[in-house]
């Protein structure tokens, strides 16, 4: 195993590592260090390779721009779709992930159909979030798109959008690092589930370190550190009391 990290080293510094700010998979905690579930399986990797490579937190549309544009970027963690499949190197399944919208806590809205829904409310979402392209191909009529969680709550809460579409512990967790309490918002619809990846732009001789990567990410989710950690995070979300999360075959769902 040594002299496979250190051929692989030998290419993996030349790597950029950037992430968005969407807990609990990854996020800024209040004290500014880079931190979540999937951040914890690239600094392993990163471990296991001797040296450390800074990683990046930037608005979504920004990640997905420098993925598609520049050589040798590592970005985690987006979802795989049809449209994507062809784009990017997908490295590593971590995490599978509910799609819901949320209204605030005292919404008279009654919901009996994501047709409905979309049809008469103002639905938040992210700008360059995969979810504003699924609500596009299902014609949303009233979009309000953002750059920022952080904001998309404030807007919520403060009655300028009547829905957020966004993920159970992204939306708690942000309630939390604004000073909210979880029951300031009201689950009305889960509307659909993405397989959530590690991924790595493509560029010419990409492949061969792309193969590398997903050999040692697939050593590190049969390892024992990879069950004490999905064990780990597991126990800690569902603490929170506020969701639901499980693990199958390595992968984590909420």
């Amino acid at each position: 195993i040594g002299s496979v990290f250190a051929t692989l080293a030998s290419d993996f510094t030349d790597l950029r590592f950037i992430t968005v700010d969407e807990p609990p998979a990854n996020y800024l905690s209040q004290n500014g260090v880079v931190s979540g579930y999937t951040v914890d399986i690239v600094n392993h990797l990163q471990a296991q390779l001797g040296f450390v490579t800074d990683i990046e937190v930037m608005p979504e549309s920004r990640a997905m721009h420098t993925l598609e544009q520049d050589y040798g970027v590592v970005m985690f963690s987006i979802s795989r779709t049809a449209e994507r499949e062809h784009k990017y190197h997908w490295l590593a399944h971590v995490i599978s992930k509910r799609w819901a919208f949320y209204s605030r806590h005292d919404s008279k809205l009654t919901i009996t159909s994501l047709e409905d829904l979309l049809d008469s409310n103002t639905v938040g979402v992210i700008r360059g979030d995969i979810r504003q392209s699924w609500l596009k191909e299902k014609n949303a009529r009233y979009l309000v798109e953002l750059s920022e969680y952080d904001r998309a709550i404030e807007m919520l809460l403060g009655e300028r959008i009547d829905l957020l579409f966004y993920e159970s512990f992204g939306i708690f967790s942000t309630l939390q690092k604004l000073g909210y309490n979880s029951n300031r918002v009201k689950l009305q619809f889960i509307a659909n589930e993405s397989d959530v990846y590690i991924v790595m732009s493509k560029f010419a001789g990409s492949e061969k370190l792309a193969n590398k990567l997903k050999k040692h990410f697939a050593e590190i989710k049969t390892s024992d550190w990879h069950k004490k950690h999905t064990a780990t995070w597991q126990a800690k979300l569902n603490m929170l009391g506020i969701a639901d999360a499980w693990v199958v075959d390595g992968v984590l769902h909420y």
